[in-house]
């Protein structure tokens, strides 16, 4: 089992538009054959938005099928530009 965890930060401008894109990846995200976990949090300061994404996938493929998933290259495309900062660490569960 894999733990992706994911921060996304932008401007408080584009907070809407990144949210609905990440909403709309959550959505089928939690449809997809191996995925056991999807939840966004968030938080916010005067300046920026940043948003929290923790997933759990069953194995390394299913998240790497995910990543693959036309629903996944949308949300890039749809944040392109609007995403001040990122960072994905995945973490492989232990026993």
């Amino acid at each position: 089992m894999l733990t992706v965890i994911a921060t996304i930060a932008s401007k408080n401008i584009d907070a809407d538009v990144v949210l609905t894109a990440l909403e709309n990846l959550q959505k089928y995200s939690r449809q997809e054959v191996g995925c056991l976990r999807y939840e966004l949090s968030v938080k916010n300061d005067d300046d920026h938005t940043t948003y929290l994404v923790s997933e759990q996938w069953a194995s390394n493929e299913h998240f790497e099928a995910h990543k693959n998933e036309p629903h996944f290259k949308a949300f890039g495309t749809q944040v392109t530009g609007l995403v001040t900062s990122s960072n994905i660490d995945v973490y492989k569960s232990i026993g």
